[in-house]
Order: C-alpha cells, then sequence, then structure tokens
C-alpha cells in the first residue's frame, strides 16, 4: 500500500497549498531531531518532509493523486475493507521506521525518483540544528507571502489594463457612450502603474 501523505501532515485530499505549506511548518517544526528526542522524530521528519514536496509540486501531487485514489478510493468498496485499511495505515504511521526509501511503492517512476529525493533533502534538513532550520521555514513562508502578494498585484494590474483598453475600444466603437472611453482612460494608467511596480519588485527581491 502507498504511504498516506495527506494523513502524514494531518490534511485531507481537498487541502490547498497554504494548508500544505501551513501543515509542514507546524510538523516539521515540532518533529526536527535537534528538537525532538524521540526515537522516532528523525524518521517522521523525513516523511513529513517527503510529504510536503510531493503535495505541494502540482506536478507530483497529481501523479501521487492518481494512485492515492486507486489505492484509498476505487478499492474501498465496502466499510469493513476500509475499516481494515485504517487500521493498516494507522499502524504503518506509527511505524515509520519501517519505512524503507529504497521500496519503489508507486507505479510512477517519476513518482519514486522524486520521493527518494524528497527523502535526501529530509535527511540534509535533519542534520541542520534547529535554529538554522527554522530560520529557513521562517524565509519559506516570508518568500511565498511575497510572491503571492505580488502575483495578485500583477493579476490586479493585468485586469485593470485590459478593461481600461476594452472601455476605450468599445467607447470609441459605439456612439453616444461617453462612459466606457473615461472609464478606460482612468483603469489604463493605474493597471500599467500596478504592473510597472510588480516587476520591480521582482527584480528587487531577485537582487
Amino acid at each position: 500500500m502507498i504511504i498516506n501523505y495527506y494523513q502524514i501532515l494531518e490534511l485531507t485530499p481537498s487541502a490547498t497549498k497554504i494548508d500544505i505549506k501551513k501543515a509542514y511548518r507546524r510538523l516539521a517544526l515540532k518533529y526536527h531531531p535537534d528538537k525532538n528526542k524521540n526515537p522516532d522524530a528523525h524518521e517522521k521528519f523525513i516523511v513529513i518532509n517527503e510529504a510536503y514536496l510531493i503535495l505541494y509540486d502540482d506536478e507530483a501531487r497529481a501523479k501521487y493523486d492518481r494512485e492515492y485514489k486507486y489505492v484509498y478510493v476505487q478499492q474501498e468498496s465496502t466499510k469493513q475493507k476500509y475499516q481494515k485499511q485504517e487500521q493498516q495505515q494507522q499502524k504503518r504511521n506509527q511505524q515509520y521506521t519501517n519505512y524503507k526509501s529504497k521500496e519503489k511503492q508507486f507505479e510512477d517512476e517519476d513518482l519514486n525518483n522524486w520521493t527518494k529525493n524528497a527523502r535526501e533533502q529530509g535527511e540534509n534538513f535533519a542534520k541542520m540544528t534547529f535554529e538554522n532550520f527554522s530560520n529557513l521555514i521562517v524565509g519559506m513562508v516570508k518568500e511565498t507571502g511575497f510572491q503571492l502578494g505580488n502575483a495578485l498585484l500583477l493579476m490586479l494590474g493585468a485586469l485593470l489594463s485590459m478593461g481600461g483598453c476594452g472601455n476605450i475600444v468599445v467607447g470609441l466603437t459605439t456612439k453616444g457612450e461617453i462612459g466606457n472611453p473615461i472609464l478606460g482612460l482612468i483603469f489604463l494608467p493605474i493597471g500599467i502603474i500596478l504592473c510597472k511596480l510588480a516587476q520591480k519588485n521582482y527584480d528587487g527581491h531577485k537582487i
């Protein structure tokens, strides 16, 4: 049976990318082996990192979801089978040390390779001090916030620019519609300014 990454991150298959990042941040900080001295913390931390990297990437998640639905949805035809499957999964999640990274648990070869790389990254993170890792996590959150905010700014600018152009065209081609070109002349420069501002933020962020 494939590992249940959603259960690892304490999420449902409907989780958004924001939900996935929040869950990863909370659980990774909780189980980092430099802070958590439980015997199974090291392996839990690695699998949490693996789950995050697979579910946060759109292509990897799409591949994983196909196999997840086949194993956890299509094959669960009766309540009895479902309960047995859940019991087996709970037992598996309690025994992280039994999970072997060399096993090819997925049908998709790309997914197997990505999970292997994800575990390797988890191993590297586990070797970091908790202070360095927590600083890295904070940086990831700030970067996500910046990218999201700048993307919204760019989208708003593009919408205003297109709306402005559309209003100008409609106003000029429709007799008596003086309101449209005026609105267009207002929206268009605002949209251009916002787009330029978003580009400036992005260029400055790369430096």
